[in-house]
């Protein structure tokens, strides 16, 4: 049996199991086999699959976690698949999730710093609005813990009357960028739950309407440690092809709601446009990215773990594509495509782990007399040895 190298190709990522935890914890999720599982899920929700072609993502949880992609794809797609694996240990380690419930604390948090700085009975002048979709849910709880009357959540009549605007978090500004643009009010307050000092300082500087900028947590922008002396150029670059009136740009943490996963963008050179991101959150944690998913997803498949004394090496991954099995070596980069009886006896062994256990099991499903099958089976064994797929330990 020959194992010859073709397409498709696999392309891959350890996953640091740091970051993996980092994960788990913020979802509270409890194992991180789990944790990957439901991260590859999430990923597969991704809107930018309708631009690829058919993929395949694998997710191997044992004996150390890896995420795949399986297919045929062009130099484009190929970078959209690499730059995104690429920086998915860091987005995972980065991110940083907010309950329903966390997000009603903070917004009681946001309402003691209104009363603290204006006062109980100067606040009864202030009018609210919020910048959908989540500065809604925001004002939603914090018209509960302010007490706001239903005057309070209509346009202010007088130009005197400072008018509070709300968001759930602020990366850029770009959207009270917008809000400010759109209306000619001249006493503003920015308030939201989570941006970086930077931004607000941009803000209070550069708009004379905003009397104040509000917000109950800091983010913190990875960018100048990342980037040391390239800093100012990308920041540059950012602004400038983010297509936008944006007051800052940043490496932030990325915050989740329950509501919302914020879109975020590479640049890809290729195709000269801000691509989006692959979601990191499930579905079933976030109201938005139920609504994201592609018509067609990718199919998710879970490498099986293996036992026994042949193994395949830790640097294997493998899938089904269509009609063969993939076997992609990580060390090598090759790929080797399975049909047929080749592509069953590698299933039995990562299954069973031995010669003896792979014949015993396949005579049940070919009709082919023992010797010849247990020929068969070494013969290929020793190819996979050869070739450094699979791997003989001890007893």
């Amino acid at each position: 049996m020959n194992i010859r190298a073709e397409l498709p190709t696999v392309y891959s990522i350890p996953v640091d199991p740091q970051a993996l935890a980092h994960y788990s914890r913020e979802l509270q999720i409890s194992t991180p086999t789990e944790a990957l599982c439901r991260l590859t899920h999430a990923i597969a929700n991704s809107p930018s699959w309708a631009e690829m072609p058919k993929s395949i993502l694998i997710a191997r949880p044992k004996p150390e976690p890896v995420l795949a992609v399986l297919g045929c794809f062009d130099r484009v797609a190929e970078f959209r698949i690499n730059s995104q694996l690429q920086n998915l240990n860091r987005d995972l380690a980065r991110m940083r999730y907010v309950s329903y419930h966390q997000a009603e604390l903070d917004c009681q948090r946001l309402a003691d710093q209104f009363i603290d700085r204006f006062g109980p009975q100067e606040l009864k002048r202030f009018h609210f609005t919020a910048i959908p979709r989540g500065g809604l849910i925001v004002l939603s709880m914090l018209a509960y813990s302010l007490g706001l009357t239903n005057e309070q959540l209509q346009p202010p009549q007088s130009p005197d009357v400072p008018w509070v605007v709300v968001d759930d978090c602020a990366y850029t500004g770009s959207r009270l960028y917008a809000f400010l643009r759109s209306h000619s009010h001249q006493k503003v307050i920015s308030a939201n739950l989570y941006s970086h000092p930077e931004l607000r300082q941009v803000i209070a500087t550069r708009e004379s309407s905003v009397l104040a900028c509000l917000s109950v947590h800091d983010i913190y922008d990875y960018a100048k440690s990342d980037l040391g002396d390239d800093y100012q150029a990308w920041q540059e670059h950012s602004l400038f092809n983010l297509r936008g009136n944006r007051y800052w740009v940043g490496k932030t943490d990325h915050v989740c709601f329950s509501w919302n996963e914020p879109d975020r963008f590479i640049w890809n050179p290729m195709t000269e446009t801000m691509e989006g991101c692959w979601l990191l959150l499930p579905k079933e944690l976030c109201l938005k990215n139920q609504f994201k998913a592609v018509a067609q997803p990718p199919q998710v498949q879970v490498q099986p773990e293996a036992t026994g004394i042949l193994q395949p090496t830790t640097h294997v991954i493998f899938g089904q594509y269509e009609e063969q099995l993939v076997i992609g070596n990580q060390k090598t980069q090759e790929s080797f495509g399975l049909t047929d009886i080749a592509a069953d006896i590698w299933l039995a062994l990562v299954e069973y782990g031995s010669v003896e256990k792979v014949v015993t099991a396949l005579l049940t499903s070919y009709e082919v007399d023992e010797a010849t099958l247990r020929c068969d089976v070494d013969t290929f064994v020793r190819e996979l040895l050869a070739q450094g797929l699979l791997i003989k330990g001890s007893p």
